[in-house]
């Protein structure tokens, strides 16, 4: 497994890292169209259900699924809670660190996104083989996040994600084995690169450092 980079400092994902990267125009318009690919992906395989989404800061991409599925979210940030807008039922939401907390929802899940979240963790086979627990038998985990496999996903790594909240800075091969051993089946694995295109070739989802994968349980 991919060893984590020392941790000594507990990070704030208060309202000033929310406004930081949550607030730009271009972000706005990027994650609305990656969303709109994560949604048509998990469309695919289920179309409605109770899902959870693990990370969910500021509901970008919780509101592409609110009328076809039960959405819950989970977040580490006390902000992100406390901004989420009225309409959801916040029964369904909570404060909590999947890599060192049981998820504790009394319902089984048919999707749990993981979107930019894994990176962030202290310990991702914890929170794995967590979000293996409280999904149904046939549902399916969703990854996004940054990877480095090869010289050229490590050199885009360098320019766009070397941030000191990375603190799990995995390989494609190392998703792999992760998923894997908790007790997963790929379903579909893609490179999203920058931009969420879907090019599902070996070879380019490790030269890009966005990896986009679907897991069944």
């Amino acid at each position: 497994m991919q060893k984590l980079r020392a941790s000594k400092q507990r990070f704030e994902y208060d309202k000033k890292y929310f406004d930081k990267h949550y607030s730009t125009s271009f972000y706005r318009s990027y994650v609305s169209m990656r969303n709109s690919v994560i949604h048509k992906e998990v469309s695919k395989n289920i179309e409605t259900g109770r899902l959870l989404e693990v990370g969910f800061g500021d509901d970008n991409l919780l509101r592409f699924f609110k009328d076809d599925f039960e959405v819950y979210g989970i977040d580490i940030a006390e902000y992100a809670l406390e901004s989420l807008p009225k309409s959801y039922n916040l029964e369904h939401f909570t404060v909590l660190d999947v890599s060192k907390d049981e998820i504790p929802f009394s319902v089984k899940f048919d999707v749990i996104v993981m979107v930019n979240t894994l990176e962030h963790l202290d310990d991702p086979e914890f929170a794995i083989k967590n979000v293996y627990k409280v999904l149904n038998d046939g549902g399916i985990m969703v990854q996004y996040l940054p990877t480095q496999s090869n010289a050229f996903s490590k050199l885009q790594y360098r320019k766009f994600y070397d941030v000191e909240e990375h603190i799990y800075r995995p390989s494609v091969s190392d998703l792999q084995s992760l998923f894997q051993e908790a007790g997963f089946e790929r379903v579909r694995e893609l490179c999203a690169n920058f931009f969420p295109i879907r090019i599902p070739l070996r070879p380019i989802i490790e030269s890009f450092n966005l990896y986009f994968g679907i897991w069944r349980k």
